[in-house]
């Protein structure tokens, strides 16, 4: 189960409990390169191997050190908070690095490492040429699509209905298929609710509302793989101003409404009191619940549809057995569920009607992970991402506010205000969005493919998840939408003030006056207007530019993008179980998860990763190309590798398959 719990970042040694941390004055060392393994391993191929293995051990270490250095030096000052995720069945490690890391920790000798790097050779031809085959059959598949959604002459395919139905449903298995060998995985609830609670401070700031009509018509679906850190850094000077803004605009409405509150609260036991009708009370109770934060229809998904995820899991029977189409009119409930938002108008009403009690306020949704937080192993915990809102960087300055120290204060917020920052948040290591295009009533319906856009974005941070959605619409921050409103309102307080209309019967000249007046309110309104359209694209750009840095890959070449990657991840599980099995083929090994423990221990101790080894489709693999054997006797399973010779044997007569 995901967790959302955050917490305060731990007191270094010799630092105070609560540390007053600034803005960060970077000083940064100068991070040196490491050489490549793949490098120094044929360049001392000639040397004894065990003292070059430690040395490799202490290349590793030393670099996993001056990564941890640059982070420490990147967000050093800045308090931070913490996030548990759990681990990911996706290897996080380039091939090369990994082959490097085999082959100079696992053998006693530089030929059985010549040989095992010879099985790894034909092993990736292999998958690559079986990769291809799939390629041709999608490419096929997918040039159908464009063929028939560009022809004028619909008429011409009325009669090859189940043809095209077919194809398209081929095309999504295929495509599914392949998300689930990059381990690509269909959002869950418990993404869903990491979503919803991380809608704070965050890097894109933008509320964005999607049109759940329109992309339930267009079956829109979203895959995950794998969660990063994205990270702003620079002045930020607009930003802060602006979070220092919207604090004092909570500030204002917080007085405010805090009188209001017990005008309130005598309205309701006054009503709850008299004799009023049954109308007027449910009235009042209707007020109170319309402004709740989450809806009967999240809360009914929170507590009776737990299992959501698991249910519609990548490659699971009820994905395979259906197109991408039906899945994704079941997922799209829940995205509306949880990611359904108001306007900011609708926010802030909300917000003071909490404060002063005629709403109540938004339960907090607890997070809990099924992972033991406690295991003794470090490869077994939980995965922790750090982040630092605009919160966290100004809660030194906030706290010597309520420490009454204002000199203190107030030189502690220009410290801040002026000071190189970062914002930090957590995000989405990969997404993948698949959505049917609308089309016009004469082209073909949404059940047959035509129309099928994928998209793939890389870093997107979890606050910020509705921006790839296809059908959106931008509203404004609360604070930009009460700047836009005041300033209209107070200039036609002024307008109403300043000009008074006479009547033309006493004064010709009224005419003149009244024209200039006239003239002067149609310039007041068309100002106004520009500016409201000038903040919304300025919002648009933003929206834009972020999805252009963040795209991967479109169109056909987000199936390139899939076969490259679950090439590379059936790769990385294949020759990472194949090698374990082989330094334990004296003493063969009978439990699968013990294979699996094996593997993610040596992938967090070379390179500090927490992975859930997929043991099984690794294993699958490799029973499937005749690497491995698995024996039954009395009851109990026994995997043995094959060796080395007999395996480059084996993957070359595979190859010579593929040339028949």
């Amino acid at each position: 189960m995901l967790s959302c719990q955050i917490s305060p970042a731990l007191p270094s040694a010799g630092s105070p409990r609560s540390p007053t941390l600034f803005s960060t004055h970077h000083h940064r060392r100068r991070r040196r390169r490491r050489p490549s393994l793949s490098n120094a391993f044929k360049s001392e191929m000639h040397l004894p191997f065990r003292p070059f293995q430690a040395d490799f051990k202490a290349r590793i270490a030393c670099g996993n050190d001056e990564e941890e250095d640059e982070d420490e030096d990147d967000v050093a000052g800045q308090p931070k908070r913490f996030i548990q995720i759990p681990r990911q069945k996706y290897i996080p490690v380039s091939k090369s690095e990994l082959l490097d890391a085999i082959a100079m920790s696992m053998f006693d000798t530089p030929e059985d490492a010549r040989q095992f790097l010879d099985v790894s050779s034909c092993l990736d031809s292999v998958l690559h040429a079986e990769q291809k085959g799939i390629l041709e059959e999608m490419r096929a598949d997918y040039s159908f699509f464009t063929a028939f959604a560009t022809r004028k002459d619909g008429d011409a395919y009325e009669d090859d209905t189940l043809c095209r139905v077919a194809i398209a449903t081929r095309f999504q298995r295929a495509l599914m298929g392949l998300l689930k060998d990059a381990q690509f995985e269909e959002l869950s609830t418990k993404d869903l609710m990491l979503v919803s609670a991380l809608n704070t401070d965050y890097l894109l700031t933008l509320p964005i509302s999607v049109d759940w009509k329109k992309a339930s018509q267009s079956n829109a679906i979203i895959f995950r793989r794998g969660y990063t850190t994205e990270k702003q850094k620079g002045l930020l000077l607009a930003e802060k101003l602006d979070y220092i803004q919207s604090r004092l605009l909570q500030r204002i409405i917080f007085v405010i409404s805090k009188p209001l509150a017990k005008v309130a609260s005598w309205m309701f036991e006054t009503i709850e009191s008299s004799d009023s009708t049954q109308q007027i009370k449910d009235l009042a109770n209707k007020m109170k619940h319309r402004f709740l934060d989450v809806s009967d229809f999240q809360r009914s998904y929170i507590h009776e549809d737990k299992n959501w995820g698991d249910k519609l899991q990548v490659g699971s029977e009820s994905v395979q057995e259906l197109p991408i189409w039906v899945a994704a009119q079941r997922a799209i409930a829940h995205y509306e569920a949880f990611l359904s938002s108001n306007g900011p108008r609708g926010r802030l009403l909300r917000k003071f009607l909490t404060w002063t009690g005629l709403a109540a306020p938004a339960p907090e949704t607890q997070f809990e992970l099924e992972n033991d937080n406690n295991a003794t192993d470090p490869y077994l915990r939980p995965i922790l991402l750090s982040r630092i809102s605009l919160g966290d960087i100004w809660k030194p300055a906030a706290e010597r506010w309520y420490g009454n120290d204002i000199w203190e204060a107030l030189r502690t917020s220009v410290s801040i205000l002026f000071s190189q920052s970062i914002l930090q948040e957590a995000a989405f290591q990969e997404l993948m969005l698949l959505y049917i295009k609308e089309m016009n009533e004469k082209d073909v319906s949404a059940e047959s493919g035509v129309g099928l856009q994928l998209k793939i974005y890389k870093s997107i941070p979890i606050p910020d998840l509705p921006v790839i959605f296809p059908y959106k619409k931008l509203y404004f921050r609360i604070i930009d939408s009460v700047r836009l409103d005041v300033a209209t309102l107070l200039g036609l307080l002024a307008y109403i003030i300043n000009y008074k209309f006479e009547d033309i019967r006493s004064s010709p000249s009224a005419i003149l006056f009244d024209a200039i007046a006239i003239t002067a309110l149609i310039v007041f309104a068309i100002r106004v207007v520009l500016g409201y359209k000038q903040t919304s694209d300025r919002y648009q750009l933003l929206v834009n530019k972020t999805l252009y840095e963040k795209t991967e890959a479109s169109g056909f070449g987000s199936v390139h993008f899939l076969l490259d990657a679950s090439e590379q991840q059936k790769f990385k599980e294949a020759i990472l179980a194949y090698a374990i099995l082989l330094r334990a083929n004296n003493s063969q090994m009978n439990c699968r998860q013990r294979i699996g423990d094996e593997c993610e221990r040596f992938v967090y101790n070379m390179f500090k990763q927490q992975v859930d080894m997929p043991v099984d489709k690794a294993l699958e693999t490799l029973l499937r190309l005749g690497l491995a054997t698995e024996t039954y006797a009395n009851g109990s399973t026994s995997l043995q590798a094959i060796p080395c010779p007999k395996a480059c044997q084996a993957l070359k007569e595979r190859w010579n398959t593929f040339l028949v």
